[in-house]
């Protein structure tokens, strides 16, 4: 579970540097130019490392997704060869494990935006739990 982690980092990141942003625009005065360069490149940096894991995910990701194309024919080939199915029977058997194929992807497809509703979740979290403390 490393890309909600980072996820969760990086909303506190963004965070902080609005925050920062906002009190710029308020008042000129009350800006802090190192700090706001260290939010900066936090920022940057973090990004930079979510960029590069989400690359690897997509990578296998999409890589899941083509593979499942052909893992049909590969599981009748001994039958294909042997001349024991009709073609057919084959486009049948291949639609069929495309649908349950189709129900499989939900997760692989959907699990960018689960990983941000769990960095969500667990910034929450940390919120409720600073709250606990001060009350």
């Amino acid at each position: 579970m490393y890309l909600p982690g980072l996820e969760f980092f990086n909303q506190r990141v963004e965070a902080a540097f609005r925050k920062e942003m906002v009190n710029a625009e308020d008042d000129l005065s009350r800006v802090d130019i190192p700090i706001f360069r260290d939010l900066f490149s936090e920022l940057r940096k973090n990004y930079f490392r979510l960029y590069f894991h989400y690359l690897y995910f997509d990578i296998a990701k999409y890589s899941y997704l083509q593979f499942t194309i052909v893992v049909p024919y590969i599981l009748m080939w001994p039958t294909i060869i042997a001349g024991v199915i009709t073609l057919g029977l084959m486009e049948q058997i291949v639609r069929a494990f495309t649908r349950v194929e189709t129900s499989f992807q939900f997760l692989v497809r959907s699990w960018s935006t689960i990983i941000e509703l769990i960095s969500v979740y667990k910034r929450l979290r940390e919120f409720e739990s600073k709250i606990a403390n001060r009350g």
